[in-house]
C-alpha cells in the first residue's frame, strides 16, 4: 500500500526544467469596496475572461453586489452582472456554446434567509436570462461546481443540509434542463461534513470530486464519485491515503482519465477514466510552509497549470512558547502556480511574491500562450495576473518515425489530419479542447502502416477557438494544436 504522509516536501532544483513564465502585468479590482473575490476564470470563443465571483459595495445607500463579470484580456471590466438577491456569490461558471454563460453559487435571498444554492443563466451580453434557487428553509446549501450535459441542461454539485462551518452537511448532486428546471437530486456522504467540490461529464456520466465519507466509502476525505445520467449512483474510488485532505478540483486528462488536486495540503492525483490511481504526487513547497490547492487545467502540451497560495510562518522562540492570543505569526500568504508535464513532474514553481497576501483560485492558459490566473489581494481586492508563455519547455517527444500534420491551419469548416505510421498498430486519434475534455474521437481500432488521412468536421455547437488534435500508438504518440474559425 503506498503510505501519503500529510508532509511537506523541500522542491527539488532538478525537477525544474524550465524557468517560470515573466510577470506581464497585474490589476487591482474593486479595492475600495467592502471586498471582491474572483473564484473562477473561464475563455469565451473571442478570447474574453469570463469571470465567476462576487464584488460588493454596502457603503453606498445603493448596495451594489455583483456576481460574474466579462473582461477582456488586457484586463479591461466589458460589463458585470449585479445579483438579484441580498446577498450572493458565485462560485463556478461555463461558458455555453452559443457564447452565453452559466454559474452556480450561493445566494441569500432576504436577510432573514439561510444560504441557498442558485444556478444562473447569462446572455453574451451581461443581462440574466434566468436563475433558479434549490433551497431549504432552515439549512445551508451551496452549489461549487457546474458542468453542462449534451441535452443542453446542466449538473451541479454542492452542499445541502449544512448548519454552518462546522457541519457542512451532505453531498448535493443536482441535474436539471436548459432551463434549469431540476430533473433530479441526489445526496451523498453520511457524515457531516460531506460536500461535492467540482463536477464533469466523462465517459457518459457524471464525476464528483467529493469529500466526506458513507457506507460504501468508509474512508473520510477525498473521492471520486460516478453516477449515471440518471441520477443512479454506480461506485466510488475510495482513496485512503487522502482521509486528512479535502478536494480542491479536478479536469479531465489528454488520455481519457481524471486529474485532480486537494486544497489541504495540496496532491496531484492522476487515475483512469474509472477512478483507479495511476500516479500522484506531492506538490513542492518550502519546508514550515502552509499552502493551499484550488485549481488544475490541461495545459495545450497534455501537462497541467495548478494555482492555490503557499505562505511561511516565522516564530520566534518566545511566540513558540507563548499562549496562541499573544503570537503575531508573521506569515505572508503568496498566489502560487505550479507547471507539470503530463506525467506529473515539475516543469516550474513560483509563488507571487508582493508584500500582501495574494491567492489565486484560478488559472487558465491562454490560446496564443501564457497564462492569466485570478484571484483575491490584501484579502479584500480583485486581483488578475497576466504571465507571458514560458521559454524552453519542449512538447512531447513523438517517435521519430511517426508524423502528424493538419491542413489548413487556421480552418473554418474542416480539418484534414494526415499521418504516417511504420507499421500496423491500433490508433486512438481524436481531437480535445483546452481544458482536455475529448470534442471528438476520430479512429480508434486497428490501422495498417503506411500514410492515412481523417477529416473533422466539427459540429454547429462547437464553438471557434483553439483544439489539440492528438495521436496514440503502440509506437509513440503526439499531437498538434489547431485553431477553429467561424
Amino acid at each position: 500500500m503506498i503510505l501519503l504522509l500529510p508532509t511537506i516536501l523541500l522542491l527539488s532544483t532538478s525537477s525544474q526544467a524550465v524557468d517560470p513564465p515573466v510577470k506581464m502585468w497585474e490589476k487591482w479590482y474593486y479595492t475600495s469596496w467592502d471586498g471582491c473575490h474572483f473564484r473562477d476564470i473561464e475563455i469565451t470563443p473571442s478570447g474574453n475572461l469570463f469571470i465567476t465571483g462576487s464584488a460588493w459595495d454596502w457603503t453606498t445607500p445603493v448596495k451594489d453586489y455583483y456576481c460574474s463579470f466579462l473582461l477582456d484580456q488586457a484586463g479591461n471590466v466589458l460589463w458585470e452582472v449585479e445579483q438579484p438577491w441580498y446577498v450572493g456569490k458565485g462560485n463556478d461558471g461555463i461558458v455555453l456554446s452559443d457564447g452565453s454563460f452559466t454559474i452556480t453559487g450561493r445566494s441569500v435571498l432576504t436577510p432573514e434567509d439561510t444560504y441557498s444554492l442558485f444556478i444562473m443563466k447569462i446572455s453574451q451580453e451581461g443581462s440574466i436570462e434566468w436563475t433558479k434557487v434549490y433551497d431549504y428553509p432552515d439549512t445551508r446549501e451551496e452549489g461549487y461546481g457546474i458542468t453542462c450535459l449534451p441535452d443542453g441542461g446542466f449538473a451541479v454539485c454542492g452542499r445541502v443540509h449544512g448548519t454552518g462551518t462546522t457541519n457542512a452537511g451532505q453531498a448535493w448532486l443536482l441535474r436539471t434542463d436548459a432551463n434549469g428546471d431540476t430533473l433530479w437530486t441526489e445526496t451523498w456522504g453520511t457524515h457531516s461534513h460531506s460536500w461535492g467540490k467540482s463536477i464533469l461529464h466523462t465517459n457518459d456520466m457524471l464525476c464528483v470530486l467529493a469529500n466526506g465519507a458513507d457506507s460504501t466509502q468508509t474512508t473520510y476525505g477525498t473521492h471520486l464519485l460516478f453516477y449515471d445520467l440518471d441520477g443512479e449512483y454506480l461506485y466510488g474510488s475510495d482513496y485512503s491515503n487522502l482521509y486528512l485532505y479535502h478536494p480542491g478540483d479536478v479536469c479531465h486528462a489528454s488520455d481519457g482519465g481524471l486529474t485532480f488536486v486537494t486544497k489541504s495540503l495540496p496532491v496531484i492525483w492522476h487515475t483512469d477514466q474509472f477512478g483507479e490511481t495511476l500516479w500522484w504526487h506531492n506538490i513542492p513547497t518550502q519546508p514550515n510552509y502552509t499552502h493551499e490547492g484550488y485549481c488544475i487545467r490541461q495545459t495545450m502540451d497534455s501537462g497541467y497549470i495548478f494555482s492555490g497560495w503557499t505562505g511561511w510562518w516565522q516564530w520566534s522562540d518566545e511566540e513558540f512558547n507563548a499562549p496562541a492570543a499573544e503570537v503575531d505569526t508573521g506569515c505572508t500568504e503568496d498566489a502560487w502556480l505550479v507547471r507539470y508535464d503530463s506525467e506529473g513532474n515539475v516543469l516550474w514553481n513560483l509563488s507571487n511574491e508582493t508584500g500582501h497576501d495574494n491567492h489565486f483560485y484560478s488559472v487558465v492558459q491562454l490560446p496564443q500562450g501564457g497564462y492569466i490566473a485570478g484571484g483575491t489581494y490584501a484579502g479584500s481586492g480583485g486581483y488578475l495576473v497576466r504571465y507571458a508563455p514560458e521559454t524552453g519547455i519542449e512538447s512531447e517527444e513523438p517517435s521519430a518515425v511517426i508524423t502528424l500534420g493538419v491542413s489548413p491551419n487556421p480552418f473554418s469548416s474542416s480539418l484534414s489530419i494526415s499521418f504516417d505510421i511504420p507499421e500496423p498498430t491500433l490508433v486512438e486519434l481524436s481531437i480535445y479542447d483546452l481544458s482536455g475534455r475529448v470534442i471528438e474521437e476520430l479512429i480508434n481500432g486497428s490501422v495498417s502502416s503506411g500514410e492515412h488521412t481523417s477529416v473533422w468536421n466539427p459540429g454547429v455547437s462547437v464553438p471557434a477557438g483553439c483544439y489539440m488534435a492528438r495521436l496514440s500508438t503502440s509506437c509513440g504518440s503526439t499531437s498538434v494544436m489547431c485553431v477553429y474559425l467561424k
